[in-house]
């Protein structure tokens, strides 16, 4: 607000009728969760700008706009902001993103965060997976030392789309069939070292060179492996020449020496505790919501200032 008019501003006050000076400071209050965003966008993007279009660090001051300042890009002439080229560009609604960021770092449903935030519940889906479009590829490069590796399974959901393929629709609060094998559940990958760092991959099978293809490129190839006793972790160690420890539960191994899945194991169990909250996750969204988990355990205190920073990350070209 221009120092001109906020005196003007002022000046009125004692004219204004007690139910008007209410929705002044209610409007006031709505303001300041938007100036708080943009100075936040702004200081960390000007402190090192490049272009959203092409990468470049050869940039120049250009204007201001909806709060923003743009720059213009010396080598490819586009202007730009410090959203264009993340995945909230083109979002409206600025005022509520630190609130929306908070309701990420609460986990909560999308009714709960839309109401929280005063958005409509589509707004909220919508947020929801630009907020957390490179939280979903933020995946360790490697995992090193002991690993541990695990596969759990997912209840199939096709939510929120409007056909079904392969499968007939289930009635509201219907049972999925039993074993882990049907067609009702998909197998999710979860693998850990012993410092944390932790992957994830949604798998089409159980086979063996699915095991190959998924592992090897993240398996430190000095690792040693634990695993239960899944074929395809013995597929994957031999191709990859791997030390290997498979440990059948169903005979009661739990541990060998002090090799165990343990870890692995907790990381799962807080992993689908936490997914039930949301009462059935669209299948085609899932790889959103095993990234959301993972910042969750990588960061023990989530502030919307650090959530509103990891969206804000460029998408790669």
């Amino acid at each position: 607000m221009k120092a001109k008019v906020f005196q003007a501003l002022v000046s009125q006050l004692g004219d204004l009728s007690a139910v008007q000076r209410e929705a002044l400071i209610a409007a006031l209050k709505r303001r300041l969760p938007l100036s708080e965003a943009v100075d936040l966008i702004d200081s960390r993007f000007g402190a090192d700008p490049c272009c959203g279009h092409c990468g470049s660090r050869r940039v120049g001051g250009w204007s201001s706009q909806a709060g923003l300042k743009r720059y213009r890009c010396k080598d490819c002439a586009k202007t730009f902001n410090a959203l264009t080229g993340t995945p909230l560009a083109q979002l409206h609604r600025r005022d509520a993103w630190f609130s929306y960021a908070q309701a990420l770092a609460d986990g909560l449903s999308l009714r709960k965060a839309a109401t929280r935030c005063g958005v409509s519940l589509d707004t909220a889906f919508r947020w929801r997976h630009r907020f957390l479009t490179t939280a979903k590829d933020a995946k360790p490069k490697v995992v090193a030392g002991i690993v541990e590796a695990d596969e759990t399974f997912i209840r199939k959901s096709a939510k929120a789309s409007k056909r079904l393929v392969g499968r007939a629709p289930r009635k509201r609060g219907g049972t999925a069939k039993s074993g882990l094998s049907s067609d009702d559940y998909g197998p999710v990958l979860i693998v850990r070292d012993r410092h944390g760092e932790t992957t994830d991959q949604v798998l089409p099978d159980l086979e063996g060179s699915t095991f190959v293809r998924v592992l090897k490129p993240v398996v430190a190839s000095d690792a040693l492996l634990v695993s239960d006793g899944r074929s395809a972790y013995a597929t994957f160690a031999d191709h990859a020449g791997l030390l290997h420890i498979a440990l059948n539960a169903s005979k009661g191994e739990r541990t060998y020496g002090s090799y165990h899945i343990q870890n692995v194991n907790g990381y799962i169990s807080r992993l689908k505790h936490w997914l039930h909250r949301f009462k059935g996750v669209a299948t085609h969204y899932l790889p959103s919501y095993l990234g959301w988990r993972r910042m969750i355990e990588r960061n023990s205190d989530m502030t919307p200032a650090a959530i509103l920073m990891q969206a804000l990350s460029h998408v790669p070209t």
